[in-house]
């Protein structure tokens, strides 16, 4: 992706102008140096240094007509254009008109300075109002997790005071919440939020703070006297990290910090698009508007705002008519917010999913309120500190990622790939059904563009998942933790078809006959494979039921038809695409999963606490990664134009219940293995020797156009089983709502436990309908084979 400077620097820079070389230290000096007189001044009531601000009418230096307006400059009439020269601003509670006032009542328009160099004043009539609301409203709490964005709840003298949680930080050894410490208050406070409508403890006030210092302190460049820089920055010691989330709504993973310091901090910064999340106003879109904005002057002393933050400019250039901005405003709640640097992208390089190119930038703590034009409402300004400063003084750094929150590309591409090729594969013999699944793509998966990126980091703390994924990234045990994670979950995803009881059996041979398609017997099975073990029986949740599970869904499916409900329809038939996914893929039908256990080999530890120690592992494991992480991902283009070529449903291979569908996902992975054998798989990976892209080259030379095959079987059977569900059920006729779910109804569904309820394969077998075949033992079966 290519980002293009917010601001061309070039053309005030460039421009004939006798302000055009002025420094933000000139600017710092000059100010400082007559501001006693600026502020002294009756209708002065605060002062910045940024770049001159241009009436929004004035003419453009290339127009033909020039105009130059000299009426009253408002902060909502004005704004900064790329020649703008760099300035100190004066904002003011009246404007005054030069023909009709004094010399001594004006603020003068130029500072000259003893070395001999002119700086110039922009004024703004900007008067500050006397009333500023303190009590907060609209707050949004989070359904599953709190991170950026969300609020936090402080309980002082029977008050409760609601801060915007900034981002997450970490001295190496801890995780911490950034915020606002007159909400935090002091160390071993506790604080609160409401995580899905309920009020939860989850941190306390760290001991570490920051409240205010002095200006030369932090920008020790600077020669400034008798004046402090307002932080107001409190840390939150948290709780328990797996119910926090370091991703910004509506952005994602945030982009490297912006670093900045007295040495490199510069007016570029002026007139540049910032964007924050507040607890109370949500998304907002602001302009830097000035540096160093100086609010307040208390017992001889001056106290200022790293950033003064407000409304855009109208987006205009010379010749074209202005496109007014987006509107601006925050409220009280929204201390703490971060802001993020919000760069322009151009659209030929940008990449889908490409987000990390916000750029922390500051921490909001405070607002202004300044009198817009005749009866407007004011406008607030947020008041905001530098992250970077924030930073160094606490000895933090921003967590932009978890470290074990890594791409799960099978996980997510795969399972999103396959499901929305499931539409191509619909017969179109069910109209309804198509136009409900169609209005609910993106409750289900993604479209092509964001599958293209193929980057899916932070699934498992976020607010929504996909149905396709809703499996893995918020119901599985260690990965989901937005705190709906189910205990009986992980057997539900796989079955080791091809493992070996003492007699040589396996489920992939055995079920050849229908009447081993049972819970029970499969129960029994497992047990018997204790033998060639070691004589230990096999954990619960290592006993794959993943036919049974399609089953369950199946079942559900059909009744929710038959209800006409349509909304948990949507749901099941979104997450059956995950089970079906599974089992179309070799590694997750096979005990050769990541490697080949009955040839295992020494592993021997080079580095961190086992230096210098063995371990035997699996010959050839990393398969796994390299063939569903990296292969898949390298070739997820040539993956998903494949998957378009998904056949049609025909009417002859529609089913009429949950056994057949079991039936049907058993067929298929038995195609998958004969297609893909896992055996040759883990062969092909070791002979490589190596890993990285090498692996994944040769993984794709030898079972590529194999994998597409298998996928697009997927696709067919999951076509089959939700037009059959519908036809059971009687989709076309009892259901009548065929509008596409919020993303909340989406998830209200599937954090429900009783929602397609997760069991074992002990259990599963008493929610399973009838038909089902009659019970053969294990040991007839035996006999049987001899």
């Amino acid at each position: 992706m290519k980002i293009q400077p917010q601001v061309d620097l070039s053309a005030f820079q460039n421009e004939e102008s006798n302000f055009a070389h002025l420094s933000l230290h000139d600017l710092v000096t000059a100010r400082d140096l007559f501001h006693v007189h600026l502020m002294r001044h009756p209708d002065v009531v605060a002062t910045a240094v940024g770049r001159y601000r241009i009436r929004v009418g004035d003419s453009w230096p290339n127009d033909k007509k020039k105009i130059h307006g000299t009426s009253v400059r408002r902060l909502d009439n004005s704004e900064v254009r790329p020649y703008s020269w760099p300035c100190i601003l004066v904002f003011v509670t009246e404007w005054q008109d030069p023909k009709e006032s004094k010399p001594d009542q004006l603020v003068p328009s130029t500072i000259f300075m003893p070395d001999g160099k002119r700086v110039p004043i922009c004024v703004i009539e900007a008067p500050k109002e006397s009333k500023t609301a303190i009590e907060a409203r609209n707050i949004r709490f989070p359904l599953n997790n709190i991170g950026p964005g969300n609020p936090i709840i402080a309980e002082v003298q029977g008050q409760e005071y609601v801060a915007t949680v900034g981002c997450l930080v970490s001295d190496g050894h801890k995780i911490f919440a950034l915020t606002n410490r007159h909400v935090t208050g002091n160390a071993g406070e506790v604080v609160w939020c409401e995580l899905n409508g309920v009020r939860e403890r989850v941190g306390t006030s760290a001991e570490k703070q920051l409240t205010r210092l002095p200006f030369s302190s932090i920008y020790p460049n600077f020669a400034v006297q008798n004046t402090y820089v307002n932080l107001d920055i409190g840390l939150i010691e948290v709780d328990d990290i797996a119910r926090w989330t370091p991703k910004v709504p509506g952005i994602g993973i945030l982009g490297p910090m912006a670093d900045f310091s007295s040495i490199n901090l510069s007016l570029s910064l002026v007139g540049c698009h910032v964007r924050g999340v507040g607890a109370a106003t949500g998304e907002m879109l602001g302009e830097i508007q000035g540096l160093f904005y100086r609010y307040k002057t208390s017992g001889g002393f001056e106290y200022v705002s790293d950033l003064f933050i407000g409304p855009r400019s109208p987006a205009n250039s010379a010749g074209r008519k202005p496109v007014p901005p987006p509107k601006f405003a925050t409220h009280p709640g929204d201390s703490g917010t971060l802001w993020v640097l919000e760069p322009t992208v151009d659209s030929s390089h940008a990449k889908a999913g490409d987000n990390n190119a916000y750029l922390p930038l500051a921490m909001q703590w405070g607002v202004n309120m300044l009198d817009s034009a005749g009866s407007a409402r004011p406008q607030g300004f947020a008041l905001a500190t530098l992250l970077s400063r924030v930073c160094a003084l606490l000895e933090v750094d921003p967590v932009r990622d978890w470290n074990v929150d890594q791409s799960d590309t099978w996980g997510a591409l795969g399972h999103f790939s396959i499901a929305a090729r499931t539409l191509v594969a619909l017969s179109g013999n069910y109209p309804h059904l198509d136009t409900l699944m169609g209005n609910n793509r993106k409750i289900i998966t993604h479209d092509d563009d964001i599958l293209a990126g193929g980057d899916f980091k932070g699934m498992g703390t976020a607010d929504f998942v996909p149905m396709a994924d809703v499996p893995d990234f918020f119901w599985k045990p260690g990965v989901g933790k937005q705190h709906h994670t189910r205990p009986w979950e992980g057997p539900n995803h796989f079955a080791d078809m091809d493992q070996k009881d003492a007699h040589g059996n396996t489920l992939l041979s055995l079920t050849t006959s229908t009447n081993f398609i049972d819970p029970d017997k499969w129960q029994n099975f497992y047990d018997s494979v204790k033998d060639i073990l070691g004589g230990q029986p096999i954990e619960p949740k290592h006993r794959g039921l993943l036919p049974f599970r399609v089953w369950q869904i199946f079942d559900s499916m059909c009744q929710l038809a038959a209800d006409g409900d349509a909304q948990k329809f949507v749901c099941a038939a979104g997450v059956l695409t995950h089970y079906v996914g599974d089992a179309c893929q070799p590694l997750h039908i096979s005990y050769l999963h990541d490697g080949d256990p009955n040839r295992p080999i020494e592993h021997e530890f080079t580095k961190g606490k086992k230096a210098g120690t063995t371990e035997k592992r699996p010959l050839g494991q990393g398969v796994h990664s390299a063939y569903e992480d990296a292969m898949v991902f390298d070739h997820r283009m040539e993956i998903l134009d494949g998957l378009k070529r998904t056949t049609k449903v025909k009417k002859s291979e529609l089913i009429a219940n949950g056994f057949e569908a079991a039936q049907k996902t058993i067929d298929m992975m038995r195609n998958v293995f004969a297609q893909i054998p896992p055996l040759d798989m883990v062969q092909t990976y070791v002979d490589v020797g190596k890993g990285g892209k090498a692996s994944s080259d040769a993984l794709w030379a030898a079972y590529g156009q194999k994998t597409i095959n298998v996928m697009k079987q997927g696709s067919h059977l999951l076509a089959v089983l939700w037009e059959s569900a519908w036809e059971v059920g009687g989709g076309e006729t009892k259901v009548k709502s065929l509008r596409a779910l919020t993303q909340d109804e989406a998830m209200g569904i599937v954090s429900d436990p009783d929602f397609l309820p997760s069991m074992t394969v002990d259990q599963i077998g008493a929610s399973l309908k009838k038909p089902r075949p009659p019970a053969v033992s294990i040991a007839m079966q035996t006999r049987a084979r001899g």
